[in-house]
């Protein structure tokens, strides 16, 4: 084994959520900037404008703070010692935050599991890993989400190559969305029975579809918004 072994977010991963940091904000500028423009004219569009600016900077509040934890997370094996930096937002769902060092050989289990958030026709997923310690006490890695670098995932791997366990898989659960998996997300206890093998397909099959649907949403808003500012 190596002295140390160090992984980070790749930078593809880190230029992405800087990017959708980027994004949001644009396009909360541009909705608020047009709509004031327009509120003296025509009330109502400036007003929709002005309705539209708002879940956008919600957004952008939201992505800024994901990136900033992104920047921030480390994992590391330095010799016989894994050591963590992991923020508070690493899973739809609000963790502990955590900056310890802890010896391999006490770490007893490494698990996965998918969970699966569905709230208004949609379905959202990620792939949550945590270890299990010799004191019984869990440590929540983070969760991997779609369209990223599995991250979490190959942290696992390489702490499983290291201390010669196998990761455990245990299946998908169904957690609860909160607010539109903005805030108030929950997940069932780790030891929870998973979904049936059928449930567990259509959730994957429900994911794909309201990836689409996203997307559609994006470029119509993305397009009113180009519409707007043209009349302006």
């Amino acid at each position: 084994m190596s002295a140390l072994i160090e992984l980070k977010r790749g930078s593809g991963d880190q230029f992405f959520i800087w990017f959708m940091v980027g994004i949001c904000a644009v396009m909360t500028a541009m909705f608020g900037f047009v709509g004031l423009t327009l509120l003296a004219e025509d009330v109502g569009i400036g007003t929709m404008l002005l309705a539209f600016a708002l879940p956008f900077a919600g957004l952008t509040h939201y992505v800024y703070r994901e990136a900033v934890a992104r920047s921030f997370t480390r994992i590391a094996i330095n010799w016989q010692t894994l050591e963590l930096r992991l923020p508070a937002q690493r899973s739809y769902v609000p963790q502990e935050k955590i900056e310890a060092a802890i010896p391999l050989a006490s770490i007893k289990a490494i698990e996965c599991r998918a969970e699966s958030f569905r709230q208004l026709g949609t379905t959202a997923l990620q792939f949550a890993y945590s270890l299990v310690l010799e004191d019984s006490r869990r440590i929540m890695l983070g969760a991997d989400r779609r369209f990223l670098t599995p991250y979490f995932q190959n942290a696992a791997g390489i702490i499983s190559s290291n201390i010669k366990q196998p990761i455990r898989d245990l299946g998908l659960v169904d957690g609860s969305p909160g607010f539109l998996l903005i805030t108030g997300a929950s997940v069932p206890a780790w030891d929870a029975a998973p979904v049936p093998q059928e449930m567990l397909r259509k959730r994957f099959k429900d994911e794909a579809l309201s990836w689409r649907i996203v997307l559609i949403i994006a470029g119509a808003a993305l397009a009113i918004g180009m519409i707007a500012r043209a009349l302006g």
